[in-house]
């Protein structure tokens, strides 16, 4: 659930689905909501399990510009629903248990994930997921290309690959920021309220959302990410990156960076560990 684990009747549960205004699509064949949601997210296998039960899936989406909602109930009363997901391949997955919980393998990693709780599946990752019975989750689609980015602007440099860990992460902290701002926006949009989704604001309001992301949940650049900014690189670094950028093809040695740089090489070094990590 995406507020506060105090007050879990607060949030959306219940048998509406969040951006009930918004529903992309319903079905009770399974082959067509499989197709459907390999065209949403990315080719996968569905199955029902439990004697082939009947289901009522509902999907409900909507987008704020990079980044899309959605609300997801399989609608099987008894049984279970399994996907599995070769890979993705360029967008993350955000996910939160609304009602029940999700078993989940990722890769060599298996875990459960109930309400109170979020987690991130990677873009090149194969993962299995099964439903209990009335299992109902939300996802948010993020885009790894955009996630990535505002990473780098935060570090002032493009760092190695983002891994996130895959534990499932506790609504606490920055992960209940990122939840309550999600549940907001969410909530402005199927009320019909245009302020998030406004042209001049969407691109700030994501950017928000995946800092608060980057934020809350475990990952290989978390301690660069979560240490006080410490300012623009100064200029010998900038220079130096620079040089290297227009030579990337010959071979540069660090007497060639100390001699472009104007400074020493301890001054040098000093600079690249403290503002490139």
């Amino acid at each position: 659930m995406l507020t506060q684990m105090a007050a879990p009747s607060r949030f959306w549960n219940g048998e509406a689905l969040p951006l009930v205004q918004w529903n992309r699509f319903s079905s009770t064949d399974a082959g067509d909501v499989e197709a459907h949601m390999s065209r949403m997210f990315c080719p996968h296998r569905l199955d029902v399990q439990g004697g082939r039960p009947p289901i009522d899936f509902r999907h409900n989406q909507a987008q704020l510009k990079a980044l899309t909602f959605n609300a997801q109930d399989y609608g099987n009363p008894f049984g279970r629903i399994s996907i599995d997901v070769p890979q993705m391949g360029q967008i993350y997955l955000v996910q939160f248990s609304l009602t029940g919980t999700s078993f989940i393998t990722h890769d060599r990693d298996s875990f459960s994930l109930a309400p109170g709780e979020m987690c991130v599946l990677a873009p090149d990752s194969h993962f299995r997921q099964t439903f209990e019975a009335g299992y109902k989750h939300f996802t948010i689609k993020i885009p790894k290309a955009d996630l990535e980015q505002v990473l780098a602007s935060e570090l002032g440099f493009r760092p190695d690959d983002l891994v996130f860990s895959t534990r499932p992460v506790p609504l606490v902290g920055a992960a209940q920021a990122f939840a309550h701002l999600v549940r907001t926006i969410c909530d402005d949009i199927d009320y019909g309220l245009t302020g998030y989704t406004h042209p001049r604001a969407s691109g700030a309001v994501e950017d928000t959302l995946k800092r608060l992301l980057l934020a809350a949940v475990p990952h290989n650049h978390s301690e660069l990410f979560d240490s006080a900014p410490s300012g623009p690189a100064p200029y010998y670094v900038r220079r130096v990156e620079d040089f290297v950028r227009g030579h990337a093809c010959e071979a540069i040695s660090l007497i060639d960076m100390i001699e472009i740089s104007g400074v020493s090489a301890r001054s040098l070094h000093a600079g690249f560990r403290r503002f490139r990590g």
